[in-house]
């Protein structure tokens, strides 16, 4: 990638919170702006090539792929990478609103997967919008001895991005070994969960999921727009029990409260899946979430330990930096 230092910003324009030769880079590249669209933004004049450039992306002659360590090396990602104790944090710039928030934490985070599988990995895979985006955003390639597991039970209900199309997804992009979990992700009694854990088709499965390497996921909140609600598995009523315990996030099924802490309820017994004390076993746990109304899960997520990787854009990013104590401001030094 060029890196020719960034025009001044126009007279009067406030300048981004992200380096702008890094927004800029990004914006146009991975977002596919107009010209107009990032001197808005950015408030910088246009280049008179970016429609060739654009063009020969397009073609495929120009092939881009941002270093994720720039973005990782950010002021907002140091200093959650030093507050949470993260071992890397990826902060996308703002733009506006101009493309779904999923989609690009989707591109953000193939990059990044990309870099950290390696030869042999058991990846396991979680499901949702920004997971499924990530799925196809995955440079076809090849890792040997791969192998890309489910770790929720299937939901027929989601079938645009259901847990068993994002595992496939990923698993056909890296040329992996697919393993899904044939089982539903909630069962209508508790005593079946017990019975199918006791099945033998399906214990070979259910022992997989514990020799997982890396895991990616998503966080959903629990408002009334919701992914969980979408998905169909679950209603608000059958989340009230865990909202009245205090629950604010939710991750691959598994609820959550403002510490972080695992929040237990009667879908609980009725789940199958790995749990948050066993995902939290996991080396190395990736988390793609943004937006500034999912900041109190992303907070619950940190605080809890459940990742070691962050993916997530400016405005979750501020709205984490504002929400935290005064009284303990986060340090400003490179980790």
């Amino acid at each position: 990638m060029n890196t020719t230092k960034a025009p001044k910003p126009a007279k009067g324009h406030n300048p981004p919170s992200l380096d702008p030769m890094l927004s800029a880079a990004w914006l146009y590249y991975e977002d596919q702006l107009t010209q107009s669209d990032i001197a808005e933004v950015l408030g910088v004049s246009r280049a008179s090539v970016i429609n060739y450039l654009h063009e020969a992306r397009r073609i495929g002659v120009v092939k881009i792929t941002l270093d994720s360590a720039h973005f990782t090396a950010m002021r907002l990602a140091r200093q959650l990478s030093n507050r949470f104790g993260l071992t890397r944090c990826l902060v996308i710039p703002d733009d506006q609103g101009r493309r779904p928030v999923a989609e690009r934490l989707g591109e953000a985070g193939a990059q990044l997967l990309s870099e950290v599988v390696t030869a042999g990995d058991m990846l396991g895979v979680s499901w949702g919008q920004t997971v499924l985006a990530l799925s196809h955003a995955i440079a076809p390639q090849r890792v040997p001895g791969l192998s890309v597991i489910q770790i929720t039970g299937s939901m027929l209900a989601t079938f645009e991005f259901s847990p068993e199309l994002c595992t496939s997804n990923i698993a056909d992009r890296f040329g992996a070994r697919c393993i899904n979990l044939h089982a539903p992700a909630l069962v209508s009694r508790p005593e079946i969960r017990e019975l199918l854990y006791k099945e033998p088709a399906l214990i070979p499965q259910l022992e997989l999921l514990q020799t997982c390497t890396k895991i990616v996921f998503g966080v959903g909140h629990l408002d009334q727009d919701s992914t969980i609600f979408g998905s169909g598995t679950v209603t608000p009523d059958d989340l009230q029990p865990y909202v009245t315990q205090g629950a604010v996030g939710v991750i691959a099924g598994r609820y959550l409260n403002s510490a972080g802490q695992p929040v237990l309820g009667p879908l609980d017994d009725r789940m199958i899946g790995l749990t948050l004390p066993e995902m939290d076993r996991i080396p190395m746990r990736i988390c793609l979430a943004g937006g500034a109304a999912k900041a109190s899960a992303i907070r619950a997520t940190l605080d809890g330990g459940h990742a070691t990787i962050l993916i997530t854009d400016e405005l979750a990013a501020k709205a984490l930096v504002a929400g935290l104590d005064e009284a303990n401001p986060l340090p400003d030094t490179p980790v």
